[in-house]
């Protein structure tokens, strides 16, 4: 933990934030989705739910001016900024100065090893922003360098909240809600209205918080395979799980095939893939890698 930076360059106060981007001649950029926090309450309720006690090591993505990691550096052990944008990259340098290691670089990029070492494997906390362009994109990104994690604070879109906190059965759900799912304990921490950034953006957010399911229910050499499957169950997401997966050249499996492999699960061919559970999804696919057939494995 370090001492706390000057009031002065609290970059969650609107006026200071303005201040600073007017001295950096920055403007925020609307089509990368650039809207910064600038409510210091929920800018406290983000570090709060990473659950620190001054141990952790913290990786925070899309940093920004640096909000969040000017209070992060005052719980953790160790706090990693991401960021892409150069301009912000500088500003976040003048805000938190050595107190946080600042990283610029693409997330989707980034190899955990390259930043982390082993003896944060499994340890280290994630807060991250998430742009709302690349939310999907992102999550799965974390989501594959789950062994690195103990628990992910995100936030982002509401209606992205909504969707990876649907039930099965909800409309709502996906692909990346089966994922989550099948990977993560997950529950809503706060709402967050539009008015607490600047430029106010459209819609309002939501923090979540992932706790990493140890172990999880889909075994590593089951993974590649669960995936392709809840894909090709959410491409045709309107058709019966018989005709949606036998309509997916990535399984490669007939109609009668399909009706077989779910009658097996004891699944409905006529549900759907948002009626199905993420532990459905599992067995699932541990009978379709044992399943006898032509086509790709």
């Amino acid at each position: 933990m370090t001492e706390h930076s000057p009031a002065g360059l609290d970059p969650a106060a609107p006026g200071r934030l303005r201040a600073l981007f007017r001295r950096h001649g920055f403007r925020p950029r609307r089509r990368l989705g650039q809207t910064f926090l600038v409510d210091g309450n929920i800018v406290r309720n983000l570090v709060r739910a990473a659950e620190l006690t001054g141990q952790e090591c913290v990786v925070e993505v899309g940093a920004g001016a640096g909000a969040v990691t000017r209070a992060l550096t005052q719980q953790a052990r160790r706090v990693i900024a991401i960021e892409l944008d150069a301009a912000l990259v500088s500003m976040l340098a003048e805000i938190v100065g050595d107190t946080a290691e600042i990283v610029h670089g693409d997330l989707l990029a980034l190899r955990w090893d390259d930043v982390l070492g082993a003896e944060d494997r499994g340890r280290c906390r994630v807060v991250a922003n998430l742009p709302y362009a690349i939310t999907g994109p992102a999550l799965l990104h974390l989501l594959d360098g789950l062994d690195w994690f103990s628990l992910l604070v995100i936030m982002v879109q509401r209606e992205v909240a909504d969707r990876l906190v649907a039930l099965p059965g909800n409309r709502a759900r996906g692909l990346l809600t089966v994922l989550v799912e099948a990977a993560c304990e997950t529950r809503i921490v706060a709402r967050v209205a539009r008015t607490c950034f600047y430029p106010r953006p459209q819609v309002d957010s939501t923090i979540l918080a992932l706790k990493p399911r140890r172990p999880g229910p889909v075994p590593p050499e089951l993974d590649p395979t669960f995936r392709r499957l809840v894909k090709a169950a959410f491409g045709t997401r309107r058709k019966m799980l018989s005709n949606a997966l036998s309509h997916s050249p990535a399984l490669a499996i007939s109609k009668e095939e399909a009706v077989a492999l779910l009658s097996q699960c004891d699944i409905d061919p006529g549900r759907r893939a948002e009626d199905l559970s993420a532990e459905e999804f599992v067995g699932l696919a541990e009978a379709f890698a044992a399943m006898p057939r032509k086509g790709p494995e």
